[in-house]
């Protein structure tokens, strides 16, 4: 029988992590890495698009496995279902707890494999309409892939509309609902004033501009285009600042969206002028947090909370978010942020935020007092522990 402590413990499949800017595989890391701090072994499977990155790495002590993934070329996608299943066949065993992130390119292959091998298998949904259960099995070989997944040990819901779905679909469950979470001492809000003059000063943005920051890839699901429309026809002072991919590398997935995102790019740009910064991918993203005035999450889907969300919420950062599937489990309306669902709701909403600052102040605190409560990765890591039987 393994050993936990050094064997394996828990095995995650993600379609990226570092240096992937991807909520999921950003996740996937922080998990793991909070298990190996707690003794435990962890390793995470993840592409490796078009062979760009180091096939095997640590990073904060967890393994780290690539395998080759040509997206671009069908024969390569092939390719890598074949070299995925090797890998699960010989490297892979039944004994570790295997959690799957999504919809990932072979994720049949994975939970097929971990039935074989009767190995604890959690499937974690990562995209509202694209991972929910209702829209996996509504996809082709929806009769095998709802066999499959009816075999699970395990779903890990998000939000309660994961969850639902997930019942609908399947019935009686071992589910657990839980937040992904956020390394809280990352955000340290006694020191917000000074950040928030340090970066206002190295990007010239004088101290009373209302910052608005979003996150994300500039792909049309996040709403981007929406929001540059709506801000173009409001008479305020404020600048858009935005953090993410613009631009992709051959390494990232993402790049099969670099025209889209140029697209998008020139559109916002064209429409808002002075009014919006685009600051690419950030490393230390703690500190654009700390220094915006709110959160605008504008996705038409997503797993909600994304990290941005998450994040935010500890930053002490008001969010201002699209009424979308699972919001409603995180930001109620009016007392950690706002939810809209038009562009009247949203400009009268951020007209609110704008003006007044000390519902704004208060706002900021009942984030923090949210994400210290609810989405400390810390206190999120031992429910996943004992859900896994670890």
């Amino acid at each position: 029988m393994a050993n936990p402590k050094t064997d394996y413990a828990v095995t995650v499949f993600t379609a990226e992590t570092y240096p992937s800017v991807a909520g999921d595989g950003r996740n996937a890391l922080l998990i793991g890495a909070k298990l190996t701090e707690r003794g435990y072994r962890a390793r995470l499977v993840c592409l490796n698009p078009n062979g760009k990155l180091p096939k095997n790495e640590i990073i904060y002590g967890v393994e780290i496995n690539r395998l080759l993934y040509r997206h671009n070329s069908f024969v390569g996608r092939i390719a890598f279902r074949f070299n995925l299943l090797w890998f699960l066949a010989f490297h892979c065993n039944g004994s570790s707890k295997w959690i799957v992130y999504g919809a990932m390119p072979g994720y049949r292959t994975i939970v097929t494999v971990s039935v074989l091998k009767r190995a604890k298998c959690v499937f974690r949904s990562t995209l509202w309409g694209f991972d929910d259960a209702e829209s996996l099995v509504g996809k082709p070989y929806r009769i095998f892939t709802r066999f499959l997944l009816s075999r699970l040990y395990g779903y890990y819901a998000l939000n309660s509309s994961f969850a639902k779905s997930w019942q609908k679909t399947f019935g009686d469950f071992k589910i657990l609902q839980a937040f992904q979470g956020v390394d809280i001492k990352k955000y340290d809000i006694k020191l917000k004033n000074d950040i928030r003059q340090q970066l206002r000063d190295r990007l010239q943005i004088a101290n009373d501009c209302f910052v608005i920051l979003m996150v994300g890839h500039l792909i049309e699901r996040k709403g981007f285009t929406d929001i540059a429309d709506w801000l173009s026809r409001i008479d305020e002072d404020f600048l858009l600042l935005h953090v993410g991919s613009t631009e992709a590398p051959e390494w990232d997935t993402m790049s099969r969206h670099n025209i889209e995102m140029k697209k998008i790019k020139k559109y916002v740009d064209h429409s808002l002028g002075r009014k919006v910064k685009f600051m690419g991918r950030a490393e230390n993203i703690a500190h654009f947090y700390l220094s915006a005035d709110i959160l605008l999450m504008a996705s038409y889907a997503e797993g909600y909370p994304p990290n941005s969300v998450n994040e935010a919420l500890a930053a002490g950062l008001p969010v201002l978010t699209r009424k979308i599937a699972g919001v409603t489990d995180v930001i109620a309306d009016g007392v950690n942020g706002y939810v809209f669902s038009d562009e009247n709701e949203f400009a009268r909403k951020l007209s609110t935020l704008i003006h007044n600052p000390i519902r704004r102040a208060e706002l900021g605190r009942n984030a923090r007092i949210f994400a210290e409560d609810k989405l400390d990765v810390n206190k999120i890591v031992p429910t996943l522990q004992k859900f896994l039987g670890l």
